[in-house]
């Protein structure tokens, strides 16, 4: 999610969510705001729907965890890497300073990859679109978010 909207949504989430939760969870103890047990049952089960929604929020966002943009950075630094250590070779030898990101991402933790249709179009070392994290709940969640670049 993009970090200008989490900060935005994420309280609005949680106050639907919270209040429809708590609708819920006091109709478990007589207490009824709603017409009826089936409209009580829904609004727990909303709330929760909302909570989790808020939880998906944070979670796919760059400002709780690096995910994808987190990936971006690593690209960068191994760029970064290659070209301080490498200085002639980009003119020189351009497929050393690929080799070597490539190899950089690698010992981060990446499998490159050419699925990504952005990948398709530029195939380089440095085109975070051809990287994909090992780890695999890191993995889904990085091509949750390549989905809406």
């Amino acid at each position: 999610m993009n970090e200008g909207i989490a900060p935005f949504l994420s309280p609005l989430t949680l106050i639907i969510g919270g209040g429809l939760v708590v609708i819920g969870v006091l109709s478990l103890f007589d207490m009824h705001f709603l017409k009826s047990k089936t409209q009580e049952k829904a609004a727990l089960i909303v709330g929760l729907v909302f909570i989790l929604a808020t939880e998906a929020m944070f979670v796919t966002s760059g400002a709780s965890g690096r995910y994808f943009e987190g990936q971006k950075l690593d690209v960068t630094d191994c760029e970064f890497q290659a070209e301080r250590d490498f200085p002639m070779e980009r003119r020189n030898n351009p497929q050393l300073i690929e080799h070597k990101i490539k190899a950089c991402m690698d010992n981060l933790g990446y499998d490159w990859t050419e699925t990504h249709e952005h990948c398709q179009e530029a195939k380089l070392s440095t085109n975070v679109f051809c990287y994909i994290p090992r780890s695999p709940m890191q993995r889904e969640i990085v091509a949750f978010q390549m989905r809406f670049e």
